[in-house]
Parts: structure tokens; sequence; C-alpha cells
């Protein structure tokens, strides 16, 4: 294990490591960073003429194959690519605004080097989403997979990394994720999602995720033809942040998707085993009459600081950049296609447009255009600089005032919830409406308002659930009131992840008892031992060692891992759960599926044991560098 330390040393590293909080997952910002044996930068299978964007051929359907290419040749050369093992780039077919709209996709597929260990015909598939990188092709993970997807976490899936105040704890590459999962026969796919205007596009993040899967297993199909015939794969989808929300998706979509759809390959069956979302992007707008507060209005006037120093130069608005990605890709996408009126699998509302003007006022709409086109890995400062003028909030207002919500007075700088929530209860016109409309049928979770299943399912059960989630996260918001007891998780009303833990529970644990396994696994702040952030939760998770001195950062026997592997052996326990886990356990101990604490029906958290010490926060105080992802 290597621990890094050290302190930003000038203006220009500290700008740089508060930017990257925004998901820029490299180790520098602005400046690309290449390996001293570079992996090959031919990405043509995905960005050349015939790659992502062009005509899907002829008699193809959803899942195929189209093309692969392998980076062992030079890959291996890269920090972290996974030995006995090969890792492939793949374009494959997936579905767009509806089923007559297939799409041209590219992700990135791994395969143990003798192929996929096979019992009585089934194997496992880990199906990774990435978290908030940009939306054009460039910036995608098959465009930087040395740190996207075979990096360390939280931007890849390799080396374990845990963040702390003076650097970072990083495991090995040989102890990290992707490893694991390959020496354990299991194949790993990860999606770069449809690009350009698709950002948290539910129904089409689940076929994207799905979709990759079924192009891995037709690319198994392909390279290890004389191995043992697999009939059906085992899946967990699994991803961070905005990964999160699209592995929720997936579960959701899988039994529709896969039943509905296929591709003109011959494929094995597919199952879904589990979800594992780590701060999901979830709870947009909180139910209407509740006394809490979705995670848009959390987000809107919400100001990251470098190391808590109230600087304007170091700042950065993370809703501004944030909704960004969200008016603009969405603008696009409603008008990209036209919608088949008689749909199956429509993937937005058919039901009201969605304009611009409606929601983004004219300084807004030009925000949007200058960062829907950056990278956030290599151009973090340009995002910076482009949300910079929001922290005056009443002389540059990006959406109309009915959700922007400025009070009076107010002082520059001051924090402010957005008045979303209000908005979508009861639209002041017809224009917000459907905004609205598409922000809650693009939520995850039984108040999600597509016509597709609430919870993940499978042969008519609910499949197992692992929410992961830091409780010092001003991303994905969860924090404790400031009189409140630490050793509980917050509730809905402090924390996205509980929102959607209470709204999953009465599926998962019913009057008549346990129905199916739901986790929620949080982490308090707790100095440099637990950062608890966005930013840290995937390696902390994902982390087998729960001590204080983090020396042991290796996947196997993470909490993650032992839910992933009892998923695929379907040996979890039923039950709900909700633990902060390093309120309890002894520095000895490791969490597992028999350590925790009883779980409770959704209701009031008691108040008990340690308090929160730290006030609540209007500004985020953001400590760390490396690898970072929203």
């Amino acid at each position: 294990m290597r621990r890094r330390l050290g302190k930003a040393s000038s203006t220009t590293s500290m700008l740089l490591t508060l930017v990257l909080v925004l998901a820029a997952c490299g180790r520098h910002s602005d400046e690309p960073s290449t390996p001293e044996q570079p992996v090959s930068q031919d990405t043509s299978v995905c960005s050349g003429p015939m790659g992502v964007g062009s005509q899907v051929p002829e008699g193809a359907g959803t899942g195929d194959l189209i093309k692969s290419e392998p980076l062992n040749p030079v890959g291996k050369q890269a920090e972290g690519f996974p030995v006995r093992a090969t890792v492939w780039r793949i374009l494959y077919v997936s579905m767009g605004v509806d089923e007559t709209d297939l799409q041209l996709v590219c992700g990135m597929a791994a395969i143990p080097e003798s192929g996929p260990r096979v019992v009585d015909g089934k194997a496992d598939i880990l199906a990774w989403s990435h978290g908030t990188v940009g939306l054009d092709q460039r910036c995608l993970p098959s465009s930087n997979p040395e740190k996207l997807f075979w990096g360390p976490m939280p931007g890849g899936i390799g080396a374990v990394g845990i963040g702390n105040e003076l650097g970072e704890y990083e495991g090995t590459p040989d102890n990290g994720a992707l490893q694991y999962a390959l020496d354990q026969g299991w194949s790993v796919a990860a999606t770069d999602y449809q690009p350009n205007d698709t950002y948290v596009v539910g129904r089409v993040a689940a076929a994207n995720v799905l979709d990759s899967v079924r192009a891995l297993a037709q690319l198994v199909e392909e390279q290890h033809a004389d191995s043992e015939k697999i009939d059906t794969y085992e899946m967990v989808t699994w991803g961070h942040s905005q990964g999160g929300h699209a592995a929720l998706w997936a579960g959701q979509m899988a039994d529709t998707y896969y039943s509905s759809t296929s591709p003109s390959k011959p494929t094995p069956t597919i199952e879904l085993a589990g979800v594992v979302g780590l701060a999901p992007a979830s709870t947009f707008v909180a139910a209407p009459g509740s006394d809490a507060r979705g995670l848009a209005d959390w987000e809107m006037h919400k100001t990251i600081e470098v190391v808590g120093l109230p600087i304007p130069a170091l700042e950065l608005q993370i809703g501004p950049a944030l909704f960004s990605y969200i008016f603009g890709s969405w603008s696009n996408f409603a008008t990209s296609v036209p919608m088949s009126p008689d749909a199956a699998l429509p993937a937005f509302p058919g039901i009201g447009a969605i304009t611009p003007d409606a929601i983004l006022t004219a300084q807004g709409q030009q925000s949007v255009r200058t960062i829907t086109s950056l990278c956030l890995e290599t151009e973090s400062k340009k995002v910076q600089a482009a949300t910079a003028p929001y922290r005056d909030a009443r002389t540059n207002q990006m959406l109309v005032q009915s959700i922007w919500n400025l009070p009076d007075p107010y002082t520059v700088g001051e924090y402010f919830p957005g008045g979303l929530d209000a908005a979508c209860a009861a639209p002041p016109d017809e224009g917000i409406g459907a905004w609205c409309d598409w922000i809650t049928w693009n939520m995850p979770g039984p108040r999600g308002t597509s016509p597709y299943p609430e919870v993940p399912m499978s042969e008519g059960k609910p499949v197992p659930i692992l929410i992961g989630q830091g409780m010092d996260d001003s991303i994905i918001h969860c924090m404790p009131a400031e009189d409140a007891s630490v050793s509980v998780v917050p509730p809905a009303s402090d924390c996205m992840s509980s929102a959607l833990f209470d709204d999953l529970s009465p599926y998962y644990c019913d009057a008549s008892g346990p129905v199916s396994t739901l986790h929620l696994l949080a982490y308090r702040k707790d100095g440099s031992a637990s950062p608890a952030s966005h930013l840290s939760i995937p390696g902390q998770l994902s982390a087998a060692d729960l001590t204080r001195d983090g020396t042991r950062t290796r996947f196997a026997g993470s909490p993650v891992q032992e839910f992933m592997s009892g998923a695929f052996a379907s040996s979890l326990t039923p039950g709900c759960v909700e633990t902060v886990v390093n309120s309890w356990i002894r520095a000895t101990e490791r969490w597992s599926p028999s350590h925790h604490r009883t779980g409770r029906s959704p209701g009031p958290r008691q108040k008990a044991g340690p308090r929160n010490e730290t006030p609540r926060r209007d500004r985020a105080r953001v400590r760390h560098r490396g690898a970072r992802c929203v």
C-alpha cells in the first residue's frame, strides 16, 4: 500500500484540488497526463467514422457487439492494468429515445485470461457505471481507460483509494476491485453511456448498461468459443453518483428490457442478482407535502470551498455546473429524434415539450452552452470559471426566479435552498410543469413517475440492493443536522440516500417480514480516518479494513465485495438494514452482512450516541486530491 502525503503548495494546486471534486477523474487537471508507457490512443473503434454516432449496421439488435479492440499489446504498460486478463474497447448497439431508435455506444470489457468461471452453465458479470466526467465522447472512459476504468478509485475501479485531509490512502492494483473480480472468474462490463445528450436519462442509461453486458457476453463467445458453454450470466450492477443512478435504473429495467428486446446474435440469458449504488443520484425533488428537501434544491446554491476557506477565486458553484449538464443534454435529447407516439420503451414522458426558455435565463443558457462542451478531466478550470459568476446569485441568475428562489435580503456568497420542490409541487406554468415531469420521470426508485418497475426485480421478487453513503457528502446531500446524533443515519430530510432507503423499504420488508435484502451502509465523518465524503465513499466501502490506520485498503473482504459475492451466490440474508458502520464496529472487526444492528421500518430515527460536533455547513470543505468523479 502506498500512502501519498502532502498539502497543496500553491494557489494553482489548491484550485486544481477544488475543481476535481466535480469529477475531474485524474491526478491533474487541465494538463493531459501521460503514463510512461501510454495506453494506445487509437480510439477509432469508438470515435472513428464508423464508431459512436454512425449508422447501426443493418439487422443488428440491441446488445449486439459491432467492434472490439484488445488493449493488451500496449495497455499492460499502463499502471494498474489488470493481470491474467484481457481488456477491450467495445462498440455495441443500444437503445435511444425508444425501440425504433438504435444507437452505437462504446464501453470497456475485461475478461479473465482463461475465460469466465463457469459452474453448471452459469457465469458472473459485474456491470460498472461511471460517475460524471463530461458528455462528449472524448471525455468518456473508453477514451481514458487508464484513469476511468482500471485507474484507482473513485475515478476507476482499480486500486482502492480513500481520501483524507493530508493526501490519500491508496492500495495496490493487485488488491483492487477490478483485479479481484477477474481473479474470481467474473467478467466486467463498463459502458460509456450514449454521449452528448443523455445525462441522467434513466431509461437510456439502463439500456446502455444492460446492452454492455450483452455485448460482453458475445465477446466471451467469440474469444472463448472452446471453453465450457455458458447458458446464463448472473449480473450485479454497480455505480457511484451518476453511475449509482444508472445502476439503480438498470436494475429496475433489467427484466422489462431483456424480455422486450433482443440482439440478433445468440447471447446467453442474463439474470439480475444484485444492485450496488454508492452515493447514488436520486430523490431529485422531495415528495409533495413533506418537510424534506430534494437533491436539486440542496445543490442549487452550494459552494464548494478549498479547506474551508471562503476565497471566491477558489470556489466552485456546483449547482450551476451539474444543472448545465442536465438542462443542456435534456433540451437536446427531447428534440434529437422523434419519439414514436406508441413507443413501448419511451425514454421520456410524452406530455408537454421542454424548452430552455421555460427554466433557464439568457445567462443560464449561455452557461449551459459553455459547460456542456467541456470535459471535466482536462478542462475543469474552464468549468470553474463558467460557474464563478453565480456566487453573486442576485446579479447572476441561472434559472427563472420561481426556481432560483433568491431571498430578500440577500448577501453575496450566502447559501440558500433552491425552489424546485415548491415549483414542481405546484408548477406556476406549463413550461416548468413539463420540466418537472422529466425530473420525476428520471428519478430512480418508487417515487419516480416513469411507467417502469419501481424496484429492481427478478422472477417477481425484489433483488438485493446495497446503498452506500458518506455522512459528510455535500454533493449527493447527506449531513446530520447540527445537534443530531452521528451514530445513526440522518433522516430523509438530511440525507438523499435515506429518502431512497425509506422509499424502497416497504417493498423489501413488508408487514409479513423481510422479502429481500436492502442495506444502507453509511460512514460518519471521523477526521482523516473517515472523510465520509462523496469522493471517499467508494473507497471506504470497498476497503476490507475499517480500522483507523487505513493500512489494508484491499477490496477482498470489504462490504461491497461481500455483498456482491453474496448476491451472486444467492446467500444474502433478507432484511432492511441501515447502519453507520464506523459508529460501533470494534477496531479489529470488519463489517459483514452478519454484523449489523437490527433493521427498522421507515420512521423517525432516535437521537442517541455521540453528537455531531460540526455545525451544519452552508459551504462544503474539500480536502481531496487524486482521481475524482461525481
